[in-house]
């Protein structure tokens, strides 16, 4: 009798619990078919620095992503401004795409911004900020991760030991970053000059403790004339290159 009854607890306790798998099985199921998917920010803070790249418009995009499936088609997620932590001013730091869609059979859509350089010095002194909400529609619901930072600026990095203001005027580093690409180019270019300068000098000019004298012509030749010739054609307040034809 003893071994009766405790199969019969044994078969109750086992029954019981696969009527309760069965009823959250079914409950899960029903309530996930009641919700809208979610949307969400991959991450809820970026930092962007212009760094050494050359260009004064950026293309910048920041990911959302989807809690739930894909759908055969295009589907509209909204998104805000919050703008008492927003600092950066569209036009004139950035612009912002005008729609925001999870493209069908998609889980992940984007932000697109144009991120400006030049617009405004003081970008050079400090960072700009733009801060983002997402926002409830009858696509998507809120999830978590619902806001997001996007920190940007173009910090001065240091003047390098090889600058020379009797070549290059007072140093700026957008013009810096041009008389970098110009000596690159000489890879293409000229490339057994370019080889015996890196030997001497480093890639990145790393071992220059001076102006590269020993190269003098060549730079003034390669480098600085076609920058000069620019920037002759093309002005701006950060650059005031010597004409070359002053330095030999």
């Amino acid at each position: 009798m003893k071994v009766l009854a405790l199969n019969y607890i044994t078969f109750i306790v086992v029954v019981m619990s696969m009527a309760g798998l069965h009823s959250c099985s079914t409950d899960y199921m029903a309530y996930d078919v009641e919700l809208k998917d979610g949307i969400y920010f991959a991450s809820d803070s970026l930092n962007y620095q212009f760094g050494m790249q050359k260009g004064e418009d950026f293309a910048y995009d920041i990911t959302v992503n989807v809690l739930g499936t894909p759908k055969d088609h295009d589907r509209v997620f909204g998104v805000e401004l919050v703008a008492d932590e927003t600092t950066a001013k569209e036009g004139l730091h950035y612009e912002l795409s005008k729609s925001f869609t999870i493209p069908a059979n998609g889980i992940v859509g984007k932000i697109s911004f144009v991120l400006h350089r030049y617009l405004d010095p003081e970008i050079t002194q400090r960072p700009f900020v733009i801060k983002m909400r997402l926002v409830e529609n009858d696509d998507f619901r809120l999830v978590m991760g619902n806001e997001c930072k996007l920190e940007f600026s173009d910090t001065e990095l240091p003047r390098p030991r090889w600058w020379s203001e009797r070549h290059f005027g007072p140093y700026s580093q957008m013009l810096m970053m041009d008389i970098y690409n110009y000596y690159w180019d000489l890879e293409t270019t000229h490339p057994l000059l370019f080889e015996r300068i890196v030997e001497e000098y480093g890639r990145n000019l790393e071992k220059a403790y001076s102006f590269p004298y020993q190269q003098e012509i060549a730079f003034i030749k390669y480098v600085i004339t076609p920058a000069y010739e620019y920037y002759q054609a093309h002005p701006h307040p950060k650059v005031d290159l010597p004409d070359p034809s002053t330095l030999l």
